[in-house]
């Protein structure tokens, strides 16, 4: 079994009981799991390489220290929170954090599961994401910087004479440096650019409504 690609399940919780619980729950339906204690545990035992999500139990109000620690370790895993209480304000202010869904107590097996099995999905597209932007970066640092001028330029929508007015070019000199843009961020069409600068958060959406 090529443990890499075996998706883990993170487990923390103070209570034993619980997490022994969750243990067999998993194991169960042939999910692998990983209980701890706390976030600190958690962090140590954190194999970054395999596909996973966290179960992240507390009592009372969000352990938003446990997502700022996690953040700043740069672990960006879907976050199910098992609250031992809920109210309106409690599970928006969890949402608000980031976190991908929030349980209370005392909860549905199979509900449980249909969140673990959600939030690994949502772990593999996050990832995903992750390395398309990683090899989009890369294309982007391999052009010189007037070549990413004129990539943020295009990304604006601007024409190539408008362009040659904003970087005081020439015309044919902006046609060259968009010429070599396309090849190195090896995109066949404006549009395949286009997709690129908004991964790389160049090109903004705008909600034209608001």
């Amino acid at each position: 079994m090529n443990l890499a690609h075996t998706p883990l399940v993170y487990i923390v919780d103070d209570e034993p009981a619980l997490r022994d619980a969750l243990l067999g729950l998993l194991k169960s339906v042939g999910l692998q799991a990983l209980a701890v204690a706390d976030i600190e545990a958690m962090m140590t035992a954190y194999q970054p390489q395999r596909p996973g999500c966290l179960l992240l139990g507390i009592q009372g109000h969000p352990d938003l220290g446990a997502q700022q620690c996690l953040r700043e370790q740069g672990i960006d895993l879907p976050v199910i929170i098992i609250a031992g209480h809920s109210d309106v304000s409690l599970a928006v202010n969890a949402m608000k954090q980031g976190v991908l869904d929030f349980i209370e107590k005392p909860f549905n097996d199979q509900l449980l599961l249909d969140g673990v099995h959600h939030a690994l999905a949502e772990d593999t597209i996050r990832r995903r994401s992750r390395a398309r932007h990683r090899e989009f970066q890369q294309r982007f640092d391999t052009l010189t910087p007037r070549e990413q001028d004129v990539l943020r330029q295009v990304a604006e929508g601007l024409s190539n004479q408008d362009i040659a007015e904003v970087l005081k070019l020439s015309r044919k000199t902006v046609e060259v440096h968009r010429a070599k843009v396309m090849d190195k961020m090896q995109a066949d069409t404006l549009a395949q650019l286009l997709r690129m600068t908004l991964t790389l958060g160049i090109l903004k959406l705008y909600d034209f409504d608001t």
